[in-house]
C-alpha cells in the first residue's frame, strides 16, 4: 500500500511540474504586480531578514531617482545622459519602438503611460522589446483605473524574462 501511495504521489508531482512548465512555456499566465503593493511586501520581508539589498530596492531606485533616460513620443527621440537605463513612452508609440535613434543597449526599464480609456483597447506586444538586451522591467503608469486583468488582456507575446509592474496615477496634476 505504501508503494502505491508513493507512486501516486510521484505521479502527481511529475504531472504538476509538467503542467507548470507548459504554462510557463506558453506564456499563458503573466505575472503582473501593482508597484506599491509589491514594494511594500518586499520591504516587510527585508525588515524580517538581514538582507538589505533586493531587486525591489533596485527597481524602486531606477523608477524614483533621476537616471539617464530616453523619451520616445510621437516618433520623436530625446535622450538625456549617457547610456540611458530608462525609456519613457506611451502605448501609441510602441509600434515605432525599434527607432534607430533610440539607444537600446543599456535600457533596463521601459515605462509606458496609459493616458485614457481608449488606450485600454490597444495591445502591448512584448516582442517589440526583443532588441533591448538589458531590459528587465516593464512599468505601466495609468491615468485611468486599471488592474492586472486589464493589462493581461492587452499583452501579446508575453515574455517571462520581463517583470511587469503597474501604477494607477489618476490624480489631477493641475491642483
Amino acid at each position: 500500500m505504501r508503494i502505491k501511495v508513493l507512486l501516486l504521489l510521484m505521479f502527481v508531482t511529475l504531472c504538476t511540474n509538467m503542467f507548470a512548465q507548459a504554462r510557463l512555456d506558453n506564456g499563458d499566465t503573466p505575472d503582473i504586480k501593482e508597484l506599491s503593493t509589491y514594494l511594500n511586501s518586499q520591504r516587510a520581508m527585508r525588515l524580517s531578514s538581514s538582507n538589505t539589498y533586493s531587486d525591489a530596492t533596485y527597481l524602486e531606485k531606477i523608477i524614483t531617482e533621476v537616471q539617464p533616460s530616453v523619451y520616445f513620443f510621437d516618433g520623436e527621440v530625446k535622450t538625456y545622459g549617457e547610456k540611458p537605463k530608462n525609456l519613457f513612452t506611451d502605448l501609441s508609440s510602441l509600434t515605432q519602438l525599434n527607432h534607430p535613434n533610440i539607444q537600446k543597449n543599456n535600457v533596463e526599464i521601459i515605462m509606458i503611460s496609459i493616458n485614457n480609456n481608449s488606450d485600454l483597447n490597444r495591445t502591448l506586444d512584448m516582442s517589440l522589446f526583443s532588441s533591448y538586451k538589458n531590459l528587465k522591467y516593464v512599468y505601466i503608469t495609468s491615468k485611468v483605473s486599471i488592474n492586472e486583468n486589464n493589462i493581461s488582456t492587452m499583452l501579446r507575446n508575453y515574455n517571462s524574462a520581463y517583470s511587469i509592474y503597474f501604477k494607477v496615477d489618476n490624480k489631477d496634476t493641475n491642483q
